[in-house]
């Protein structure tokens, strides 16, 4: 039977409110039928009633705050399932002491006492448990919003874009000063390559936990350095890498390295941009992350920027410009590595990304490495 949500929020009132005024109504009936000493009436009535009153004053600001029927439902049953476990728990006991020749007075009220912690607890298992359903239907519902609004703009407005880029070429071939037709060439390539960065992102964030696998940075950085060149053959890239240098880090790391190295030359203000990629292979001893230093002599990234991806979210005062390095900085987290910005002397900016050896490589190293106190044969 589907009942509506006026009708479950009905439903589970009646059940809380109920169980409430229920075990509220045999504590007052315990405290005028029988008289006992402070420390009983404390432990054993006024304590006990005072979680059955807190079920009741629970039900009541449930109605208040205008929870939604289903997730009131869920606390009453989270609530009933509190009393009768942990009064059933009790008569379990209490047959065990009947069966050891143990007898206890007042039976009845020892299973109300329970109840009513039972009821208590439930109530407050069965709200976070509501609560926690409504951040995860809240997720997944502004995931798919999200989702909706990355398809726009990583689709409509990259081809949008790709037609103004398209329009620009012809119209910087026609026209006798063609500066204005560049700048909107420049413009619309720009949005086509954070369409392209949006796209990733969105694979990112949508395969979840990947597994991280080994990957040859020396060969990925090689290639995405001529790929830049070809893009930029005002360039000077200049790569001292060795011919393998095999890590664990995240399937899209291949991005990562071409966008720090596409930063480096498209933000760079020289004529001449120049950027530097090295190992980072033993340049911290005794651990086992290894990865490149990429150096630009550009203007270097603002102090403001490196604190964001340093503390890595935005402020509506301190922001990154574009998408590209919070891409870098996500893969190489995703990646279990390290990223780290650093000013270039005399000028530009530094960026290590630093990974995780291979397990294999990891063991080769370590047997290769002379004993303590010894020396290598």
């Amino acid at each position: 039977m589907h009942l509506s949500e006026s009708a479950k929020a009905r439903v589970g009132l009646f059940l809380i409110l109920g169980i409430g005024v229920g075990l509220v109504a045999l504590h007052v009936a315990h405290a005028a039928g029988d008289r006992e000493s402070l420390q009983t009436f404390l432990s054993g009535i006024l304590i006990p009633m005072l979680f059955g009153l807190g079920v009741f004053v629970g039900g009541l600001w449930l109605r208040r705050r205008g929870t939604d029927g289903r997730h009131v439902l869920r606390v009453a049953g989270w609530c009933a399932l509190g009393a009768v476990a942990l009064a059933g728990q009790t008569a379990l006991m209490t047959v065990y002491q009947h069966g050891e020749g143990v007898e206890m007075s007042h039976q009845i009220y020892v299973f109300v006492n329970a109840a009513s912690g039972g009821a208590a607890v439930g109530f407050v298992v069965g709200f976070y448990d509501s609560r926690q359903r409504v951040a995860r239907e809240t997720s997944s519902q502004l995931s798919r919003q999200l989702g909706v609004l990355n398809r726009v703009l990583r689709h409509d407005i990259r081809t949008n874009a790709n037609l103004i880029h398209g329009h620009a070429e012809l119209l910087a071939e026609d026209l006798d000063d063609a500066e204005r037709a560049r700048m909107v060439q420049e413009q619309s390539a720009e949005l086509v390559k954070m369409g392209d960065q949006a796209r990733e992102i969105e694979r990112l964030l949508q395969e979840g936990d990947v597994e991280t696998e080994p990957v040859d940075v020396a060969s990925l950085a090689e290639t995405s350095c001529e790929q830049v060149a070809r893009e930029h053959p005002e360039a000077d890239i200049d790569v001292s890498l060795p011919d393998e240098l095999v890590v664990r880090a995240h399937p899209l790391v291949e991005s990562a390295l071409r966008n720090v190295i596409e930063n480096a030359v498209e933000h760079n203000d020289k004529e001449t941009p120049r950027v530097a990629i090295e190992s980072l292979d033993g340049d911290r001893p005794g651990t086992d992350l290894v990865g490149v230093r990429i150096a630009d002599n550009g203007p270097g990234i603002p102090a403001g920027e490196r604190e964001v991806f340093e503390r890595g979210y935005e402020t509506p005062l301190e922001h990154a410009s574009g998408l590209g390095l919070w891409l870098v900085n996500w893969i190489v987290s995703e990646s279990g590595g390290r990223i780290r910005f650093e000013e270039n002397e005399p000028e530009g900016s530094v960026i290590r990304l630093r990974f995780e050896r291979p397990r294999a490589a990891r063991s080769d190293r370590a047997s290769s490495a002379p004993a303590a106190g010894g020396t290598p044969s």
